[in-house]
């Protein structure tokens, strides 16, 4: 039998996997609701193109209980995000 290769995340795959996972935890001690959240970290388990997490992101970071959230201005974390607005958009 044949070896089975690794497939090793990229690193923006990576990045979009502890954002996903840090909005989530932020969401979840916001009272954003169960149904909306439990999708999201399925996610984190499975192996999603950038296009699910970005819809993941947007579907949790659009509802009224997240409004105003932002990673500290500066941060790597909302520098990407906001290259992926840019590239959403």
């Amino acid at each position: 039998m044949g070896k089975r290769k690794t497939v090793w995340p990229t690193d923006r795959e990576i990045r979009l996997r502890f954002i996903l996972f840090a909005v989530i935890d932020a969401a979840s001690a916001q009272g954003v609701s169960a149904e909306l959240l439990l999708p999201a970290h399925k996610l984190l388990q499975e192996s999603p193109t950038e296009a699910q997490f970005r819809d993941a992101l947007n579907s949790i970071l659009t509802t009224d209980e997240m409004y105003g959230f932002r990673f500290p201005a500066g941060s790597e974390a909302d520098d990407f995000m906001c290259v992926l607005a840019s590239a959403a958009g």
